[in-house]
């Protein structure tokens, strides 16, 4: 019996095991944490983004990205400047040094990628996306909310 707990449970796995290569294989290589490379690639796409556009993009707490952005500061990976309409925040961009750290390690993320998806059809593909938009949609709802559901 499919529960939806189980569901979260091989959601869960599936990330963690995404993961595995980063970590066997990158993180000591680049010495960057899962928070850091995660905010570089939204940065690689999203350049000017703040650091709350990041925990937005990837889901991750804020005080987690808050330590990755001032990790990779510190190391000369990214470069941030005063938002120009409004001051409080901070954009946030690559430089070249972390421009390259992105060219080198993202193409094994996307063939890594490329490798779980071929086992789906085109229309496999489109209805897991759109279940994941749909699910990714209402924990961002139930995260807003910060309400715990009663058992």
């Amino acid at each position: 019996m499919l529960t939806p707990a189980m569901a979260g449970f091989r959601l869960l796995k599936l990330t963690n095991l995404m993961s595995r290569p980063f970590f066997g294989q990158f993180a000591k290589q680049h010495d960057l944490t899962l928070n850091e490379w995660r905010s570089i690639v939204v940065l690689a796409n999203q350049p000017g983004s703040a650091a709350q556009d990041v925990s937005a993009a990837t889901g991750s707490h804020p005080m987690n990205i808050s330590r990755a952005v001032i990790a990779l500061r510190k190391r000369g990976l990214i470069e941030e400047a005063r938002d120009p309409d409004n001051h409080r925040r901070m954009l946030l961009w690559l430089t070249a040094t972390g421009k390259d750290l992105f060219r080198a390690i993202a193409p094994h993320s996307e063939a890594q990628n490329r490798l779980l998806f071929d086992v789906l059809s085109q229309e496999e593909l489109a209805a897991f996306i759109r279940t994941l938009e749909k699910l990714t949609s209402r924990a961002e709802q139930i995260t807003h909310d910060e309400r715990v559901p009663d058992v």
